[in-house]
This record gives structure tokens, C-alpha cells and sequence, in this order.
């Protein structure tokens, strides 16, 4: 009874199928309800983890555009850096140039007024043409080197408008001009001015030779000369900018190799018509002299005047800077040995003399210098120009 009467409260018992459909609704039923529970968990977890690869990459960009910005920053201070070195080594050369000019102006200037005195207290100044032009030449020389020396002592607006300028070259220009027409009248011994005419008068010729008569004129009008021409090859040289050549350091010696030319080959055309084209003037061996003194002279001039020019643009050659010194060395050797020995239309102390033996000279300071920069021997004056310009330059250009 008491087994009946529990089945009959429990109801009838479940078959085999029936309990196992049962049992499959309630898994099926807790699946769903742990589905749902953990949807929300997933939904979540998917979208944070969107969300944080979606700020990696976002920082990621943004690091990588900030990448090229920082770069560019850099290059930008480095380039800014590089500019102000630069401009200051720039302002500090051309500081050093224009104190050079303005020495030179001041030199200039000096000798000017020098050359006017000894003009005007000399006795031969008869006031004639030649004189009166001598006169005018050392006045305006005078004049516009005190004008452009002022103008490179301080800031005024005299020294914007000047210094460096179109107008400072022009300047520098006309007083070349001036004194070359100038020194030509000045030392031609037929004006007796600074030079005269002296013989021996022995034997059938007279042996006639340029000799200094007035000693303040004739070298205050040289130092006034050679300062005009200084400037100007310093202005010239400024302007072109020229750099990198081997012949750089040496450009002024080449400059004063070509004056020296030019005034072997004015005296020597002057002592072969005033002394060789009369008759007893001189012996002809003098004369023949004299005549490879013009040769020389004629050589120097073209050949110092295409290296120089070369030299100040940068482009010369060291294999040919020393053939060229090389080759003027021997002729003015021997230029010097003929002219101012014996019977050498130069034994006198004049423009003949000085201007044989100092090509002489300086055609050995250039070949031995442009000779030790081509060996490779010691630094030179190519390397502490480098030095001193902080630029490379190339030295072995063939």
C-alpha cells in the first residue's frame, strides 16, 4: 500500500523516451541560458579589444607622422646651424678684406700726397703740359683715396654706398688708369723728372743710361701706383669669388710678375729708341741686350697676365702654374744676367734695373711655391688659404 500509494502521488513514472526527451530540453534550455549570459561578456571583450587596436594604431600613425616632423625639425636646426656658421665665416672674411682695402686706401693716400710735394718743390717743374698732368693725376689720386678711405672707417651712409660696391671699383679703376698714363711722363728720363740720362763718354759711343734724379718723386709715384693696383685686384678679386685653384695663394705675385714685365718692356722700347736709334749712343752689344729684355718682358706680360686671371677665377692648372713659373724663372735669369752686368743696358740704378731683378725674384717665389704645392711638399700658401677660408680645396687638378 504504502509503495502504491507513493506512485500514485508521484504519478504515473516516465517511460524511457520521455525521459530522455526531458533531459534533452533541459540541457538545451541551460545552453541558451549560458548563451545569453555570455554573449554580453563576449560583445564586450570583441569590442574593447577593437577598441584598443583601433588606439595602438592610431598612435602608431600619429607617431609616425609626428616621425618626419621631428626629422624635419632636425634637418631644419642643422641646416639653420650650418647657415649661420657659414654666414659667419662669410661676414669675418669680408670684415678682413675690407681692413686690407682700407690700409691699402690709406697707403695710397699717403703716397699721393708725397708724389704732389716732391713734384712741386722740384726745380725741373717747369709747368709745362707734362707737368701740369702730373700734377692733376697725384690731386685727384690724392682726392678719391682720402674719400674712400673715410669711407671705410665706421658705418655712415658714405660706407653703405661705397664699400664693396660698383662705385669702389670704378674708383679703384681710374686711379690705375691715371697713374699708368701718369708714370710713363714721370720716369722717362727725357723729361727729367724722377729719371735722367748719364753717360760715360768714353770711346766712340756716349754709353747713355737711365739713372734716378729725384728720388721722392720716383718712389712715392711707384707706391702710389702699385696701391691703386693692389686695390683693384683686391675689389677684383672679391667680386669674382673665385676659390679652389692652386694658384689662389699666389695670385698677388703673379700681379706683381706682370707689372714688373710691363716695366721692362716700356724701358726697353724707351732705351731702344732714345739710346739704340741714335748714333754713338751705345755699343751694339747693348743694344742686343736690350733687345732680349723687350723678348722677356713681352713673354712675362702674357704669360702673368693668363695665370693671374685664371688664378683670381679659380680655374688654372697645376701642371701648368709650374711650366709657366718654370719657364719665367730661366728667362728672367738670364734677362737679369744681360741686362745688368757688362755692357748691359741696365747697370744703372733705374726702372731698368729694379724691373729686371725683380722679375728675377718673384718668378722664383712663384715657381718654388707653385713647385712644392705640385710635389706635395709642406702645406703651403694653397693650405693655410684653405685654412683660413674653412673650404676644401682641391689641389691636384691636372
Amino acid at each position: 500500500n504504502f509503495i502504491w500509494r507513493t506512485k500514485s502521488m508521484a504519478g504515473p513514472r516516465p517511460t524511457a523516451s520521455q525521459r530522455g526527451a526531458r533531459s534533452k530540453e533541459e540541457r538545451h534550455g541551460q545552453n541558451n541560458h549560458r548563451t545569453k549570459n555570455l554573449r554580453p561578456l563576449r560583445q564586450y571583450q570583441i569590442t574593447h579589444t577593437s577598441n584598443t587596436r583601433a588606439n595602438k594604431s592610431t598612435t602608431l600613425n600619429q607617431s609616425i607622422q609626428l616621425m618626419p616632423s621631428a626629422t624635419a625639425t632636425a634637418n631644419e636646426n642643422f641646416t639653420m646651424e650650418d647657415n649661420n656658421s657659414g654666414n659667419s665665416a662669410l661676414a669675418a672674411e669680408s670684415s678682413s678684406l675690407d681692413k686690407r682695402r682700407l690700409e691699402t686706401w690709406a697707403l695710397l693716400c699717403l703716397f699721393s700726397t708725397l708724389a704732389l710735394t716732391a713734384h712741386e718743390t722740384d726745380d725741373q717743374n717747369m709747368k709745362r703740359s707734362e707737368n701740369i698732368w702730373i700734377t692733376t693725376c697725384a690731386s685727384i689720386s690724392l682726392a678719391l683715396s682720402a674719400l674712400s678711405s673715410l669711407a671705410h672707417v665706421g658705418n655712415s651712409a658714405l660706407s653703405s654706398l661705397f664699400v664693396g660696391t660698383i662705385l669702389e671699383g670704378i674708383t679703384a679703376l681710374i686711379l690705375v688708369g691715371l697713374w699708368a698714363g701718369a708714370l710713363p711722363i714721370i720716369m722717362d728720363p727725357s723729361n727729367g723728372l724722377a729719371q735722367m740720362y748719364v753717360g760715360k763718354s768714353e770711346g766712340d759711343s756716349a754709353d747713355y743710361q737711365a739713372t734716378i734724379s729725384n728720388a721722392n718723386l720716383y718712389f712715392t709715384s711707384w707706391g702710389s701706383g702699385v696701391c691703386a693696383l693692389i686695390v683693384l685686384a683686391m675689389y677684383i678679386k672679391e667680386r669674382l669669388g673665385g676659390g679652389g685653384g692652386m694658384g689662389m695663394g699666389y695670385t698677388s705675385k703673379w700681379y706683381l710678375l706682370m707689372l714688373a714685365s710691363v716695366i721692362v718692356v716700356i724701358e726697353s722700347m724707351r732705351f731702344k729708341n732714345q739710346v739704340c736709334g741714335i748714333e754713338g749712343g751705345t755699343a751694339d752689344v747693348t743694344c742686343g741686350r736690350n733687345t732680349y729684355g723687350l723678348a722677356t718682358g713681352i713673354v712675362g706680360l702674357v704669360v702673368s697676365f693668363l695665370i693671374s686671371l685664371f688664378s683670381s677665377l679659380g680655374r688654372d692648372s697645376a701642371l701648368i702654374t709650374t711650366v709657366a713659373g718654370f719657364v719665367m724663372a730661366v728667362l728672367y735669369t738670364l734677362c737679369a744676367g744681360l741686362l745688368t752686368f757688362d755692357n748691359g743696358p741696365a747697370t744703372y740704378v733705374g726702372n731698368h734695373y729694379f724691373s729686371a731683378w725683380a722679375g728675377f725674384f718673384i718668378s722664383f717665389a712663384v715657381f718654388g711655391s707653385v713647385l712644392k704645392e705640385f710635389l706635395g711638399v709642406g702645406g703651403g700658401a694653397t693650405a693655410s688659404a684653405a685654412a683660413e677660408s674653412g673650404d676644401d680645396v682641391e689641389m691636384d687638378r691636372i
